[in-house]
Order: C-alpha cells, then sequence, then structure tokens
C-alpha cells in the first residue's frame, strides 16, 4: 500500500460522493512514523466511515492460508502458526547442521591432500 495513491483514492472517493462525512484529509507524516488525519464533519458516524474506508480501500485486505505441510516426512497436517514456524525453525536448523557437516568433510578432504603434498615436497 503506498501513502500517497491511498490519499489519492480517499480524496477522489470524498469529491465523487462515493465516502459522505469526511470533511478533510491530513497527510502529517514524519521520520519517526506514518501518520493520516481524517477530519469528519460533525454529523457523521465515525465507525461507519472506518467501516467504508476498510471496504473501499486498501487500509485492510484479507488473505487466505492454507498452512499444510508434512511434519517429520509424515502424514499431511494442518497447523498453527506457530507449529508452522516451529517446524520451519527446525528444518532450517537440519539443513544449516547437514551443509556444514558436508563443508567440514570436504576441508577435511583437502588438508588430507595438502598434508600428502606437504610430506612429498619436503622428501626432495
Amino acid at each position: 500500500m503506498n501513502k500517497a495513491t491511498l490519499l489519492e483514492q480517499i480524496a477522489e472517493m470524498v469529491k465523487d460522493k462515493r465516502l459522505e462525512g469526511i470533511r478533510d484529509i491530513r497527510d502529517e507524516s514524519s521520520r519517526e512514523g506514518l501518520r493520516v488525519i481524517i477530519e469528519l464533519k460533525s454529523d457523521a458516524y465515525p465507525q461507519k466511515i472506518l467501516n467504508r474506508l476498510y471496504k473501499l480501500t486498501d487500509l485492510q485486505k484479507t488473505f487466505h492460508l492454507n498452512l499444510l505441510a508434512l511434519v517429520d516426512g509424515l502424514q499431511p497436517q494442518i497447523l498453527s502458526l506457530k507449529n508452522i514456524l516451529e517446524q520451519y525453525l527446525g528444518h532450517r536448523k537440519i539443513v544449516v547442521t547437514r551443509r556444514t557437516q558436508f563443508d567440514l568433510t570436504k576441508a577435511k578432504e583437502r588438508a588430507h591432500i595438502l598434508e600428502g603434498l606437504k610430506k612429498s615436497a619436503g622428501s626432495y
């Protein structure tokens, strides 16, 4: 969501009379954070306008998640957000451990070759 686009979108809706009850829109954002002031007319219902803003703009978006995963290589399970994050962290731990073990094995093989070259070069 782009702030400037959002403000233009709200102003356009107010101008087109699709959104009633808004008197003024101000952008008071600074380095500390985002701040948009929407002043309402005296006869406006704030909750009704807020609901319309959620419905007509990108202030609120809904998206659906399917948190289905294979846990320990077994049956698929639907997990909660906490459980899926725990499973992911466990997976990353296994991946990093295996990669480190692979790199260590390669380094030991290379060290063995270098040690042999060192001994053979010293014999001349």
